[in-house]
């Protein structure tokens, strides 16, 4: 079975990239693994800023609120997870309603670029399809960091959608 691992952030650029994975499931019958990681450091005001934290539940948007009154504080893992889980269930509920059969995999945490390298050999991943852009630790948007050692070391197809 064809199968397409799609690491999805929030950012406009990986809920493109899962659109783009749609379009390949749909014509190769494929299946769409989904992955979050856990990023530790990011601050609230960056997740709040996410397309998608419009869809947060309120009890999600407040405690974000709450948690952007100290900027040089990081969001809790608590928090962190929260907003994983709730950006998995959104991107599956795109693909199903495509009629596409979706598999969240576990959140993982730590280094991006090494848990969906981990997360491609574990699914036997076909394809990678991802956001080519991100923020870096510094806070600072930068293209291809992960992306860039993700398609250098997977051994498998990867598109990178901006």
């Amino acid at each position: 079975m064809y199968n397409i691992l799609v690491p999805v952030d929030g950012t406009d650029h990986s809920l493109k990239a899962l659109h783009i994975a749609c379009d390949l499931a749909e014509k190769y019958r494929a299946i769409i693994s989904l992955l979050y990681v856990l990023d530790i450091n990011k601050t609230a005001h960056e997740i709040l800023g996410l397309t998608i934290a419009g869809k947060f539940d309120s009890h999600l948007r407040s405690r974000l609120q709450e948690a952007q009154k100290e900027p040089l504080v990081n969001v809790s893992k608590t928090i962190l997870s929260r907003v994983g889980k709730t950006i998995l269930k959104i991107a599956a509920a795109r693909a199903e309603r495509r009629g596409i059969e979706t598999r969240i995999l576990a959140i993982s945490e730590g280094d991006p670029a090494e848990n969906i390298l981990i997360a491609h050999k574990l699914i036997a991943a076909s394809t990678i399809v991802m956001g080519s852009r991100g923020l870096a630790p510094s806070r600072v948007p930068v293209s291809g960091s992960i992306s860039a050692r993700v398609f250098a070391e997977a051994d498998c197809t990867c598109i990178s959608v901006k």
